[in-house]
């Protein structure tokens, strides 16, 4: 038998094995295959719905973010468009870009206008080029007033909030003006002043008719002096007389100056002191008298006894500190310390006892003196050492009760 003829079975075996095997190595490798797929889309569902979730939470965020700007911006823009006072905002070359319906009720000028034009075009702000220079120098907002005159010749005057808005690199965005009328106010405020100027003039009028009557005392008083031979009595009548016209002097300072509430205490004193040298005329060739005081302002009443107080001192010093022809100086010094004043008046005439006790003392004078110090609430410092010298100090502005 042909050895072909046997093996020819085995050969047929062995390409169907072979073939087999194929197969299976197909069916492995596609089966391999689909896992892998599998797997890998497995996977990329897994990362696609984390990927979808953040995404979702992120749209979520912003979602919300978007909503709370809309509100925002529709209160903002509630605000800007339905408020009373006028808004604009201006480019940075100044030309207007944007008024809302305040700005057309407060100025009767449409939109339309004054839209697209530069802010010193429409005559509405006051010096705008020197606020926005400010603003430059300053980086922050300015407040300013205007005086408007609007289309129909009607004044309002208005009061602007200018706000620069600069960007990251501080450069001039945008200007907002936010107006409010204020002309009630204004209106209030004029009707105040004229009130106070009112009030002044009836003040100043009261104080020169006391002024006047006063110094018609002065002249009684010195009619009546006429008709006295008593040496004492007249002497009496001349210290009134020089009493009254200090009182006077207080109240013709008060109607001349441009301020009713203090005058300068100083030029009172030079003023009251050239009346009490002509008054003692007798003794003026042989004593000096030295002023010397600060421009110190006093109110009226600290003004009316702190005068009677120069009166009574100098007086005194002029009556009694230089006896026949003895001569000498009389000095006035006045000076504020701190919250007090110290007014000083001296002689280096024959001055007082050594035993002198002004608690004791029983002339008008110098009882006089104690008074007015009491109601200065103010110490007195008395001293006889090489003459007579006063020294009143007191708080300055006074507590009234």
């Amino acid at each position: 038998m042909d050895c072909t003829l046997l093996l020819l079975p085995v050969n047929i075996l062995l390409a169907e094995s072979g073939s087999m095997r194929d197969v299976w190595l197909i069916i492995i490798s596609f089966l391999l295959l689909l896992t892998t797929l599998y797997i890998y889309v497995r996977l990329r569902s897994s990362t696609f719905r984390r990927v979808r979730k953040l995404l979702e939470e992120r749209v979520e965020v912003k979602t919300l973010q978007l909503v709370e700007k809309n509100q925002e911006l529709e209160k903002l823009s509630l605000v800007a468009s339905k408020t009373d006072n006028s808004v604009l905002i201006a480019a940075a070359n100044l030309e207007i870009e944007w008024v809302n319906d305040g700005f057309n009720r407060t100025f009767n000028l449409s939109k339309e206008s004054v839209v697209g034009k530069k802010i010193g075009d429409i005559q509405v702000y006051h010096e705008i080029d020197r606020e926005i220079l400010e603003i430059f120098r300053e980086h922050r907002s300015r407040i300013f007033e205007s005086k408007v005159v609007l289309p129909d010749q009607k004044e309002i005057w208005i009061s602007t909030t200018l706000t620069p808005i600069f960007g990251e690199d501080r450069v001039l965005k945008k200007l907002l003006f936010v107006d409010t009328d204020i002309s009630a106010g204004k209106r209030m405020q004029q009707q105040i002043e004229e009130s106070l100027r009112e009030k002044d003039v009836l003040l100043k009028e009261i104080h020169h008719r006391v002024k006047n009557n006063l110094q018609i005392i002065i002249s009684l008083l010195n009619l009546q002096s006429g008709y006295i031979k008593d040496e004492a009595t007249l002497k009496a009548v001349k210290d009134g007389q020089n009493r009254v016209r200090s009182m006077a002097l207080v109240h013709e300072k008060f109607y001349q100056s441009e301020e009713l509430v203090e005058i300068d205490f100083g030029d009172y004193i030079e003023k009251l002191c050239q009346y009490l040298y002509q008054s003692y005329g007798d003794k003026t060739d042989r004593v000096k008298l030295n002023v010397d005081t600060n421009h110190i302002s006093l109110d009226m009443d600290t003004a009316m006894p702190c005068g009677l107080l120069v009166n009574e001192i100098v007086s005194n010093a002029y009556k009694y500190a230089f006896p026949g022809t003895q001569t000498g100086e009389i000095s006035i010094s006045m000076r504020k310390v701190d919250h007090e004043i110290i007014l000083f008046i001296g002689d280096n005439g024959i001055g007082l006892s050594s035993g002198f006790n002004i608690e004791n003392a029983e002339s008008l004078g110098m009882q006089l003196i104690q008074a007015l110090t009491n109601q200065l609430d103010g110490r007195l410092h008395i001293s006889v050492e090489n003459g007579a010298s006063f020294e009143v100090a007191f708080a300055y502005p006074r507590k009234h009760n």
